[in-house]
């Protein structure tokens, strides 16, 4: 299969940064999954501390879910937000330039043979 091909759906699909390191690009894949890596475990902890400072405020007989919907409502997840979006981007970019890398390398390869 061609690296123009394999390369972007590794990255899209299965996870960011694997792209880079099927095009030999180590340095480039390993930065890429552990900014992925940090986005998620701090967004994660962020949930984390939301989940626990709503049921804290909940009192044992309080189990209607209004009552946790409500206080999930006035919980600010604007920083998950932000972490999603940064998620996104990175994600795209990896998916992009695992592509043109991969139709590069495949140009390259093919030139060779000529």
């Amino acid at each position: 299969m061609k690296k123009a091909v394999l390369s972007p759906l590794c990255s899209g699909v299965v996870i960011p940064g694997l792209g880079q390191v099927i095009n030999h690009q180590l340095k480039k894949g390993g930065a890429i999954l552990i900014a992925v890596f940090i986005l998620f475990s701090c967004g994660i902890t962020i949930l984390y501390h939301i989940i626990k400072h709503v049921m804290i405020g909940i009192g044992p007989y309080e189990t209607r879910t209004g009552v946790i919907i409500d206080k999930f409502k006035s919980e600010d997840f604007s920083l998950i937000w932000c972490l999603l979006a940064a998620l996104a981007v990175i994600w795209l970019y990896s998916v992009v330039d695992a592509y043109l890398t991969g139709k590069k390398l495949d140009q390259n390869k093919e030139r060779d043979r000529l």
